[in-house]
C-alpha cells in the first residue's frame, strides 16, 4: 500500500479499534458476583463467582489485596471460594473475585465484598472492684465483670447459686456486662456466674466467682467432720468446730432428725467443742450426719459426714487357666465390694507381684508376656480393707505339646478275650486322649479307656477288626497315630445247639449244628454213650436228619466241630421223643344265668401227659383261692357266676415239648323274672284271643281284595264296550291280526299276562338276574348330571369293570322316588332291558344296589337313538291303546330297517279317527342331520 492509502486508513482504524474492544468487553460478563453476607464463626460459608463463558477462564481471589491460597479451611471450588469454618480473625476484611482468559490474557474482577461474622466467645467472671478478694469488706461495694464477648453485642444475665438476679435488687450494666453489689454483706455470699446471648448463640461463664464475705457474727467452720467407716460395735467420733462472735450453738442431726431425740435408742455423747461420740455402732446408726451451727444472726451453717460399717464380700472360688507358651496372657482379679474400698494386689510364692517385668501387675490385672514353662504355679489375688482380708487362688498351667512314649501299633487280638491298644504320651498338662474306630468316636460299653491312654476291648468280637486312631492333645497342640486290629476268630458254634430239644413221634425231624473258626471246621454227630447212630439217620452238613422219629431215637447226642489249627469243641444235646399236645375236647361258647354254675370243658392228650392251665383276659386263674375250680381232667368249673365273669377264657395245655391253647367265650345274663300262677292261667285265653284276631283280619283282607277285583273287572268291561262303539276293536283286530278271546282282544290279554308274569316271575328270578348284573359302585365315576327323569336324576358317568379294561362312558338312571309303584316300574324296566339283546337297542350294563339310591347303568348312545330324531306335532287328545301300539310297531320296524340300510325313511302314518296328524320321520345318522328333542309324552 502506498503512503497515501495508509494515511487514509489510519484514522479509520483508530476509530474502529475502541469499538471492537467495547464489543469484546460487552461479550464477557459475570453471571454471579459475590455479595456481602452474614456468617457464623466456626460455620461453613461460600462466596460465589461465575462468568457467562467459562471456557478458558481462570479464577482467583484476593483478600485485603493479597491472593488467597487454598487450604483445608478455605479453598476454591470452580469459581467459588468455599469456607469450611469461618474464622472471625482470619476472614475479616474484603474479598474480590478475579477472572482471566488464557487466550487474550485479559483479567476482569468483581467488586469487593465482606463477611459480617457473628461470634460469641465464653469467658470467666472476675472481680473488677476492689482489686483483690482480700480487700472485700462487709457493707462495701463489689463489682463483678462478665468476660464473655461477641458480635453483635450480646445481652447478659446474672445468676447466683443457680437463681436469676433481677435489676430491682442488683445494679446490672448490659453494655459493660458488670454486676454491682452496692452494700455487700454475708447474705450476698454465693457463687456468681453470667450467661449471654446474641445471634451467634448463647454461652455461660466457664469460671465462676465465689463471693465469701466473712462476718464475725456468722459461724465459720474450723474443724470439718470426716466420713467414717468403723467395725460393728466400735466407737465413732465426729469432730465439728465453728468460730464466731459470740460462739455459735452446735447441734447434730442424723437423717435430718436431731440426735437428741434418738438418745434413747443408742448411746450418743456430744462434747462442748461440738464433737459427737457414738458408742457400739450398729447398723441402725449408719447414715448421714449433719453438724449445724447457728450464730446470733445469719443463716445456719451445716457440715455433713457419713457413717458406715466396714464390710467386704467374699471373692470368687478358685479358678485355673491354661496358657500356651510364648503368648500374651492377662488375668483380671475382680475386687470384692466393700467399705472402705478394699486394696487389691497379686502374690506368687508369698511375694507381691511387681509392677514391672515379664510377669507383672497392672492395676487389677496379672500379665504374662511372654509366657514360659516356669510360670506354672498358684497365684493369689488379695483384697483387704478394715473389715478383713479375702483371697482368690489362680492355678496357671503353661501347656506343652504332647510327645510320644508308645505309639499304637497293628495288633492281632483273640476273639472272646480282652485286647489292648496303647497310646502313651507326655505333656503339660496331662494330655487328653481320644480313640476313634473308622474315624468315628467309640461308644461301645465294651471299650474302656485308661488314664494313660490305653484302650481295653473287653470280649473281642469278630467285627472289632477295624482301623483305630488315637489322638492326644493339649492346648499347645496334638498328636495322631493309627493302628489296625486283626481278630483271630476262635472255634465256636454258630449258634450253640440247644441243650434240650424235642422231636414229635412218627414225624420227620432234625438236629442242627453249625460252627466257625479260622479254618472251616468239620462237623459230625455222635451218640454220647458211644453207640452207633442208626443207618436210617442221615448226617449232612451238620444236620442230623430223622426221616421218621421213633422212641429209640431219644437220648443224648454230641455235636463235634474240629479243624487242624484250633482243635475241637463239643456240644451235648438231650433229645426227647414225645407226642405233641392235641385237644381231645375243646371248650364251647357258653351263655349262663347269673348265680348259676357252669363248666368249661377242656381235655388234651400227649406224651408226656400235658398240664392244663386256664387264663382269663391275659391273667392266669388261681383255681384254689376263688370261685374257679379246675377238674383233674382239665375242665374249669365256675361257681356262682356274675357279670364280671363275662369274657374270653383260654385253655392252655403243655408238656415238656410243646404248648397249645384254645379259647372260648362265656356270657353271663340275668335270670328271667318268674311269673305268678294267675298269669299262667291267663295265658291260654290270651293265645285264643290272638289267633281269633289274626283270622278275622285275614278274612277281611280277602273280602276287600275280591271286591276290588270285581270293581276293576266291571270298569274294564265298560271301557271295552265304549271302545267297541268307536271302532277301536276293529282297528286292533286289523293291526294285530288276532281274533278276540272271550270279549277281550289278544293284545290286551297278552299285555296283561306279560305284566302279570313279569311281576310274578320277578320275585323268583330277580335276585339271580340282578346278581349277574351287579356292578361295584366304587368303579363308577360321575362326570355330570344330564337332567331329571321319571325315577330321579339321569347321570353321565365313566365305568371300569376290571383294572385291565379301559373306562367306558355310560348313562346312569338313579332311583330316588319313594313311591312303591315307581320302584316297581324301575325294577320292571331293569328286567326288561336285561332280557333284551339287539344291536340297535341300548343294552343294560349293570345294576348298583349296594346303597340307596339304586343305579341302572345303560349303554351311552350319544345322540344316535331314534328318540332324538323324532319330529313331532303336539296333539290335544290322549292317545288310545291302539294308537300307541301302532306307534311302537313303527318304531320297531324303523329299528330293523336301520340295521339293514345306512339311510332310510319311514312312511307317514296317521291314527284312525283323529283329526290331528302326528308325523313320525326318521333321518340319517350323518352329522348334517338336525334332531329335534322328543316331547315329554314320547319320552314317557
Amino acid at each position: 500500500l502506498g503512503p497515501d492509502r495508509l494515511s487514509f486508513l489510519m484514522p479509520v482504524l483508530c476509530f474502529l479499534l475502541p469499538i471492537v474492544i467495547l464489543v469484546q468487553a460487552a461479550s464477557f460478563s459475570f453471571t454471579k458476583e459475590p455479595k456481602s453476607q452474614d456468617a457464623l464463626h466456626g460455620r461453613s460459608a461460600m462466596l460465589r463467582c461465575e462468568v457467562n463463558d467459562p471456557q478458558g477462564v481462570i479464577y482467583s481471589w484476593k483478600h485485603n489485596g493479597e491472593k488467597v491460597t487454598d487450604s483445608e479451611r478455605r479453598f476454591l471450588e470452580g469459581g467459588n471460594l468455599k469456607f469450611t469454618a469461618i474464622d472471625r480473625t482470619l476472614d475479616s476484611g474484603n474479598f474480590q473475585c478475579f477472572a482471566s482468559k488464557n487466550s487474550t490474557g485479559e483479567e476482569y474482577h468483581t467488586g469487593e465484598t465482606s463477611f459480617n461474622i457473628k461470634w460469641l466467645e465464653s469467658g470467666m467472671v472476675s472481680l473488677k472492684s476492689p482489686e483483690s478478694e482480700a480487700e472485700i469488706q462487709s457493707s462495701s461495694q463489689v463489682v463483678l465483670q462478665c468476660n464473655i464477648d461477641g458480635h453483635p453485642r450480646p445481652t447478659n444475665r446474672w445468676h447466683k447459686d443457680g437463681a436469676l438476679l433481677s435489676e430491682k435488687s442488683y445494679k446490672i450494666n448490659n453494655k459493660d456486662r458488670t454486676l454491682t453489689l452496692p452494700n455487700a454483706s454475708p447474705d450476698d455470699n454465693g457463687v456468681y456466674y453470667c450467661c449471654v446471648k446474641n445471634a451467634a448463640g448463647h454461652a455461660c461463664s466457664n469460671d465462676n466467682f465465689t463471693l465469701n464475705i466473712i462476718d464475725k457474727s456468722f459461724p465459720q467452720p474450723v474443724v470439718k467432720p470426716d466420713d467414717l467407716v468403723v467395725m460393728r460395735n466400735e466407737e465413732a467420733l465426729f469432730h465439728c468446730q465453728f468460730t464466731a462472735e459470740p460462739l455459735p450453738t452446735v447441734e447434730w442431726y442424723h437423717e435430718n432428725e436431731p440426735v437428741a431425740n434418738k438418745s434413747r435408742y443408742y448411746t450418743l455423747i456430744q462434747f462442748v467443742n461440738g464433737s459427737l461420740l457414738i458408742t457400739q455402732v450398729k447398723q441402725r446408726n449408719t447414715g448421714l450426719y449433719k453438724c449445724v451451727a447457728q450464730g446470733p444472726c445469719g443463716p445456719p451453717v451445716s457440715l455433713e459426714a457419713s457413717l458406715r460399717i466396714a464390710e467386704i464380700e467374699e471373692m470368687m472360688p478358685k479358678q485355673s487357666r491354661v496358657f500356651t507358651a510364648d503368648s500374651l496372657e492377662r488375668v483380671t482379679c475382680r475386687a470384692p465390694h466393700g467399705h472402705p474400698e478394699p486394696e487389691v494386689w497379686w502374690e506368687y510364692a508369698g511375694q507381691r507381684v511387681p509392677a514391672e517385668g515379664r510377669v507383672r501387675q497392672d492395676g487389677l490385672d496379672l500379665i504374662f508376656w511372654p509366657t514360659r514353662g516356669e510360670d506354672s504355679g498358684t497365684y493369689t489375688c488379695f483384697a483387704q480393707n478394715k473389715a478383713g482380708q479375702r483371697k482368690q487362688e489362680l492355678t496357671v498351667t503353661v501347656a506343652t505339646k504332647p510327645e510320644w512314649i508308645q505309639k499304637p501299633a497293628d495288633s492281632q487280638l483273640e476273639e472272646g478275650r480282652a485286647g489292648y491298644l496303647h497310646c502313651h504320651t507326655r505333656a503339660t498338662p496331662e494330655p487328653e486322649v481320644t480313640w476313634y474306630r473308622n474315624m468315628q468316636p467309640i461308644s461301645d460299653v465294651r471299650f474302656k479307656l485308661f488314664s494313660n491312654g490305653t484302650l481295653c476291648i473287653n470280649n473281642v468280637e469278630v467285627y472289632d477288626g477295624h482301623l483305630y486312631s488315637c489322638e492326644s492333645k493339649t492346648e499347645a497342640g496334638k498328636l495322631n497315630a493309627q493302628a489296625r486290629v486283626y481278630v483271630l476268630e476262635r472255634l465256636k458254634f454258630t449258634p450253640t445247639p440247644q441243650a434240650y430239644q424235642c422231636l414229635e413221634l412218627n414225624k420227620e425231624g432234625h438236629l442242627q449244628c453249625s460252627a466257625k473258626g479260622r479254618q472251616t471246621p468239620t462237623i459230625r454227630w455222635l451218640r454220647t454213650d458211644g453207640s452207633d447212630i442208626p443207618a436210617w439217620v442221615e448226617q449232612k452238613g451238620g444236620t442230623l436228619h430223622f426221616s421218621t422219629v421213633t422212641w429209640a431215637d431219644a437220648g443224648n447226642y454230641t455235636c463235634l466241630a474240629s479243624n487242624s489249627q484250633q482243635g475241637e469243641i463239643r456240644a451235648v444235646v438231650q433229645l426227647t421223643v414225645a407226642v405233641y399236645v392235641a385237644f381231645k375236647l375243646k371248650p364251647e361258647n357258653m351263655t349262663v344265668y347269673q348265680g348259676h354254675t357252669t363248666v368249661l370243658h377242656c381235655q388234651a392228650t400227649g406224651d408226656p401227659l400235658p398240664f392244663i392251665q386256664w387264663k382269663k383276659k391275659d391273667k392266669f386263674l388261681e383255681a384254689d383261692k376263688s370261685r374257679f375250680q379246675k377238674m383233674p381232667n382239665g375242665s374249669l368249673v365256675v361257681h356262682d357266676v356274675s357279670t364280671e365273669d363275662t369274657g374270653s377264657y383260654t385253655c392252655i395245655a403243655g408238656n415238656s415239648c410243646n404248648i397249645a391253647h384254645t379259647s372260648t367265650e362265656l356270657y353271663v345274663v340275668e335270670k328271667p323274672v318268674q311269673h305268678s300262677l294267675a298269669d299262667d292261667e291267663k295265658t291260654p285265653y290270651k293265645m285264643i284271643q290272638t289267633i281269633g284276631l289274626s283270622v278275622g283280619a285275614a278274612v277281611a283282607y280277602i273280602i276287600i281284595v275280591l271286591g276290588l277285583m270285581f270293581y276293576c273287572k266291571q270298569r274294564r268291561n265298560a271301557k271295552r264296550v265304549h271302545k267297541g262303539q268307536d271302532g277301536d276293536e276293529q282297528e286292533l283286530e286289523c293291526l294285530n291280526g288276532d281274533v278276540q278271546q272271550n270279549g277281550h282282544t289278544t293284545a290286551e290279554i297278552q299285555e296283561e299276562v306279560a305284566l302279570t308274569n313279569m311281576a310274578a316271575s320277578g320275585i323268583n328270578k330277580r335276585h339271580s338276574s340282578h346278581d349277574k348284573l351287579h356292578f361295584p359302585r366304587n368303579n363308577l365315576h360321575t362326570i355330570t348330571t344330564l337332567g331329571k327323569g321319571e325315577f330321579g336324576e339321569v347321570l353321565l358317568a365313566k365305568a371300569k369293570a376290571t383294572e385291565d379294561e379301559e373306562e367306558t362312558v355310560v348313562l346312569v338312571k338313579s332311583l330316588q322316588a319313594r313311591d312303591e309303584q315307581m320302584q316297581l316300574d324301575f325294577r320292571r324296566e331293569c328286567d326288561m332291558f336285561a332280557k333284551l339283546s339287539h344291536a340297535n337297542l341300548a343294552r343294560l350294563m349293570g345294576i348298583c344296589r349296594e346303597v340307596e339310591p339304586h343305579y341302572m347303568i345303560m349303554e351311552y348312545t350319544d345322540m344316535v337313538t331314534s328318540a332324538h330324531c323324532i319330529i313331532y306335532v303336539c296333539v290335544s287328545i290322549c292317545l288310545s291303546v291302539s294308537v300307541r301300539l301302532s306307534f311302537y310297531l313303527s318304531v320297531c320296524l324303523s329299528i330293523c330297517l336301520q340295521r339293514s340300510r345306512r339311510r332310510w325313511r319311514s312312511p307317514t302314518w296317521q291314527p284312525a279317527g283323529s283329526t290331528n296328524a302326528t308325523a313320525v320321520t326318521t333321518s340319517s345318522t350323518s352329522p348334517e342331520t338336525t334332531c329335534t328333542p322328543s316331547p315329554p309324552w314320547v319320552q314317557q
